[in-house]
């Protein structure tokens, strides 16, 4: 990566070398990645493709989920071309900001038991004066009223989500509301309540060794 420049009076981070880019298919690819270089590399730099270009490739989304996983965080993101962009992933620094969003990923990624020891570590760490600071995250994710009317409908799902600690039902609530059309959040909600009422969670929440 070549030296930062100056725009205005503003120190600019470059943009990366198109070698020092790595387009990987899966989540599982990414996995690996992080699982052998996590501890001693300085940054990844990921390519995406662009929705435009018609071709499949990881999300922004399942990118930061694993780098959560093990104490790293996306930053900055360079267009590349018309087709892809790339985006820089370092390892958190201690005292770094972590939002909402982040903080509602790790306790669904605890559920799902893919947070590892560094990425435990790296939540662990954070203080209250640096996590969800920005005025528009500080409101918990919750149920509408009519959903939650609609839980309450079912009295043996109700009795059976009020008895879980209070991080698995932030987890589940955040599964619900992060849901990015209406139609896959009501599909969600109803599996929700149906687990609930079988006295269960959802498999989406419940570790793999103890589906």
């Amino acid at each position: 990566m070549g030296a930062a420049a100056l725009r205005g009076d503003r120190l600019v981070s470059p943009g990366p070398r198109p070698h020092d880019v790595q387009f990987l298919a899966t989540t599982t690819e990414l996995r690996d990645w992080f699982d052998r270089n996590h501890a001693t590399a300085d940054e990844l730099w990921l390519g995406y493709f662009k929705v435009s270009s018609g071709r499949a490739g990881l999300t922004w989304s399942q990118a930061v989920d694993e780098a959560l996983c093990v104490g790293w965080i996306d930053g900055v993101r360079f267009s590349l071309d018309d087709a892809t962009h790339a985006q820089r992933f370092t390892p958190r620094r201690k005292g770094s900001t972590w939002s909402a969003i982040n903080v509602a990923k790790v306790a669904v990624l605890t559920a799902e038991g893919r947070m590892r020891p560094a990425g435990l570590a790296a939540f662990e760490a954070r203080t209250a004066e640096n996590t969800a600071i920005y005025s528009y995250e500080r409101a918990a994710a919750a149920l509408s009223e009519e959903e939650t009317a609609r839980f309450r409908e079912d009295a043996v799902a109700w009795a059976d989500w009020e008895r879980r600690p209070p991080s698995y039902r932030k987890a589940a609530t955040h599964w619900v509301t992060d849901a990015k059309q209406a139609a896959t959040r009501e599909r969600r909600l109803t599996t929700l309540i149906d687990d609930h009422a079988a006295g269960r969670k959802p498999r989406a929440l419940t570790p793999p060794g103890e589906r």
